[in-house]
């Protein structure tokens, strides 16, 4: 079982859901609507201890699910109060060292792997590891995949969404362009596990035309019923947000998405900007050519994109400063690499 928070009229609902086997693939349904504030069937009748109200076990029971009462701990533990949810999170660590190994075989953890979908090893990798030159996943049974095992499409993004809340802003493009293997489409870049580094432009067209393809993509939505194919998914529409960090990237369908792409592959080139130099580069950056020089490479592409989000002209920026800002950038690159 897993708490789904779903949108409602009147506000959040906390939706208790289970993932079911069939045929070949994962399902989810729904068990139970909590309503509003799950907190409501949890009594507390004296100091640390709490227990559920019954009539939430027998709606359950009544659905034939079977459960423990650590399963139920678990789904309310963000709900319960301040001072007893720590004595209840210290109860866990200490009760959580237990061996929980997997008796299932290398071979049998290898085939059920290969079920998982591309987009979600990439992604669990990248939140487990914080790398994005991943290699290849699918040679060899990994344990960390494990969480994702047996669960539906909407379990499976359930998992990831909790585990992306401890992202940092900074790496959250680095994700996205991971999450999509959009390292594929610069093989011969010295830099192509870079994406700040990359063309912000061609970096921004396979993002929208890699989710455009997810949305069809039959293998993700494996079990997920009602799936309108003329709008995005909201399980892509997230990373369309998160990465554009647009509040209105919800209305937009795959269409509308291709039409950008198709605008900015016919837009007039960029007239000429004039080469500059190193000290100019360095001015622009607002460093010195000593810093520079001691600079690593993870440093100045941090320093590059923290200024490149200020002078976007999506943010308010001006676009010849953009512009000017990302050939500074070139030429402080290629000043290190000399």
């Amino acid at each position: 079982m897993y708490l789904r928070r779903v949108k409602e009229e009147d506000g959040l609902h906390h939706v208790i859901r289970s993932s079911y086997r069939e045929g070949e693939c994962w399902k989810s349904r729904d068990l139970l609507d909590l309503g509003l504030d799950p907190g409501e069937y949890i009594v507390y009748p004296g100091g640390n201890g709490f227990y559920f109200e019954p009539d939430l076990e027998e709606r359950l029971l009544a659905q034939g699910v079977v459960f423990s009462s650590d399963d139920l701990e678990h789904l309310f533990l963000p709900f319960l109060r301040p001072e007893v949810r720590r004595v209840v999170e210290r109860y866990r660590c200490r009760s959580g060292s237990r061996d929980t190994r997997d008796a299932r075989s290398s071979e049998e953890f290898a085939q059920r792997q290969r079920h998982l979908h591309s987009f979600d090893k990439r992604r669990l990798h990248f939140l487990r590891c914080g790398r994005v030159d991943i290699g290849d996943l699918d040679g060899r049974p990994w344990g960390f995949l494990k969480v994702l095992m047996e669960k539906s499409r909407d379990e499976i993004e359930h998992v990831i969404e909790g585990m992306e809340r401890v992202l940092r802003p900074q790496e959250v493009c680095s994700y996205v362009f991971t999450a999509l293997h959009l390292q594929t489409k610069f093989p011969h870049h010295p830099w192509r596990n870079q994406p700040a580094a990359l063309d912000q432009d061609e970096v921004d067209q396979w993002v929208l035309a890699a989710l455009c393809d997810m949305n069809t993509d039959e293998t993700y939505f494996a079990g997920v019923d009602r799936h309108d194919g003329s709008r995005l998914h909201p399980y892509l529409v997230k990373y369309l947000v998160l990465y554009f960090d647009a509040e209105t990237a919800g209305g937009l369908r795959p269409e509308d998405l291709r039409e950008i792409l198709r605008r900015q592959r016919f837009s007039p080139p960029r007239p000429a900007v004039s080469r500059m130099g190193v000290d100019a580069a360095c001015r622009l950056f607002g460093i010195s050519r000593e810093r520079m020089v001691a600079m690593e490479r993870k440093e100045l592409v941090r320093l590059y994109w923290r200024k490149a989000k200020e002078l976007h002209p999506d943010r308010g920026g001006d676009q010849e400063s953009f512009i000017r800002l990302s050939e500074a950038f070139t030429c402080l690159v290629e000043g290190k690499k000399r």
